[in-house]
């Protein structure tokens, strides 16, 4: 039988492995061969397959009913996880609106951003910044607010006008840990001159706090807070999209609460019910919900699927775990993510002289691979036979390639992994290298 399904970024004919099962953070396909799934799903799978609270709750829930027209009806599953992602937030957020995907929550900020501008004294104001290298989604405002792989989205013009893009605060991506407040003050001034360049028509700024796809680079504390000031100085909306960074994945449940801001607009998916089903929430505060109520404004979105009760059911059974005993999972992830980094320095960074780094915030990591003394990364091509030999060993992750930016694995580990399992997959990890590299 031939393969009729178009994959996702792939051609008309591509095919992939299928798999059939998966167990905690275990994966078997179809010839039986099992994987340690280091990617979390797609980064949407933190406490691991087949989890039997989650499975419980959400056929307690199939039980009742699993569809409600959100046109005419709301439904209990959706109220309670509103509540639940409300009360995550800073208390500013008045808010909680369902969609699908991450794609589609980023696309509902920028149309909450544009509305937003609609309704003020300067309805101009509707241009969105994004960061050099940030990805925020494929569908056509999400993907037109994605710097990275921006060569991917030639042919699909014209995309959504208006997105200004403002330049990273470093020329590589191991220099993050170099900027500093104090040692910020040339890049800081670009930063406010691109600043100044956009402010007259500016309506929001969307920010990836930590570039994901481009490599698990997180962005200095002085720029984001830079971004910060300026957007709340100016009524310019302030967006951090968490969608990958969310719900623990850095070692608190959202990362702009370790710098105590306060975003107008967060986005969310990955990470929102386990990856059980397809589910994304935006949360809005008060500013843009008053502004809404003082015109007498609907929001205008709606997908189909949008507060699915059978997917909140899956949300809520999923807050509950992140919840249990009060956050629990939170110190969980710092214990894991400081013996993972603890070991693979002890054991594998020093054995190999084209292991540059390892960078990234709570579970999840880059290793960059590059020369110690030139700098020089290793070719994509190397760099994707290294993924191939860990997948034909059982080991799934991602990997990114920028040219001069990066090259580098990428891993978003399970919350639930035990120590062991760390170690037998750091052992995978150098039996690859031993390889492959220097």
């Amino acid at each position: 039988m031939g393969n009729n399904i178009w994959l996702p970024l792939c051609r008309p004919d591509d095919e992939k492995i299928k798999i059939v099962s998966g167990d905690r953070i275990y994966l078997t396909d179809v010839r039986g061969k099992t994987y340690i799934d280091a990617n979390s799903g797609l980064w949407n799978v933190p406490l691991g397959y087949s989890n039997p609270d989650i499975k419980s709750y959400i056929t307690a829930q199939l039980d009742k009913i699993s569809y409600v027209n959100a046109c005419e009806f709301s439904n209990e599953q959706a109220s309670e996880l509103a509540d639940m992602l409300r009360q995550m937030h800073h208390d500013k957020i008045d808010k909680i609106a369902f969609t699908c995907t991450g794609s589609e929550s980023v696309e509902l900020a920028i149309k909450l951003i544009r509305k937003y501008a609609s309704m003020g004294e300067k309805p101009f104001k509707r241009d969105i910044a994004i960061i050099q290298n940030s990805y925020h989604g494929s569908y056509y405002g999400s993907m037109s607010c994605s710097s990275y792989d921006a060569q991917e989205r030639e042919g699909y013009a014209p995309l959504v006008e208006g997105i200004r893009e403002l330049s990273v605060p470093f020329c590589n991506c191991w220099e993050f840990n170099s900027v500093t407040e104090n040692g910020a003050g040339e890049l800081q001034e670009r930063l406010d001159r691109e600043l100044e360049l956009y402010e007259e028509s500016l309506g929001g700024i969307v920010i990836e706090p930590i570039l994901g796809s481009a490599g698990v680079i997180p962005l200095p504390g002085w720029y984001l807070k830079r971004l910060t000031d300026f957007a709340h100085e100016r009524d310019i909306l302030i967006v951090f999209d968490e969608v990958a960074t969310g719900f623990g994945r850095t070692g608190s449940m959202f990362y702009y609460q370790q710098y105590g801001f306060q975003p107008d607009i967060v986005t969310m998916s990955k990470g929102i019910n386990n990856g059980i089903l397809p589910l994304g929430a935006v949360a809005v505060s008060e500013k843009v919900t008053d502004r809404f109520r003082e015109k007498g404004e609907l929001l205008f979105h709606l997908s189909t699927q949008n507060g699915n009760a059978l997917s909140c059911a899956a949300g809520v059974a999923t807050m509950k775990e992140y919840l249990r005993n009060d956050k629990a999972i939170l110190k969980q992830v710092k214990n894991l993510a400081s013996y993972f980094r603890k070991n693979f320095e002890k054991k594998i960074k020093s054995e190999f002289s084209e292991i540059f780094d390892i960078r990234g915030k709570g579970l999840m990591f880059a290793v960059e691979l590059a020369d110690k003394d030139t700098g020089i990364r290793i070719p994509q091509a190397k760099l994707l036979k290294i993924v191939e030999l860990l997948k034909k060993n059982g080991v799934v992750l991602e990997w990114s390639y920028i040219e001069n930016v990066t090259s580098c694995l990428v891993l978003f580990l399970p919350f639930i992994i035990h120590e062991c399992e760390i170690d037998q997959l750091l052992e995978k990890m150098r039996k690859v290298f031993r390889r492959v590299l220097n």
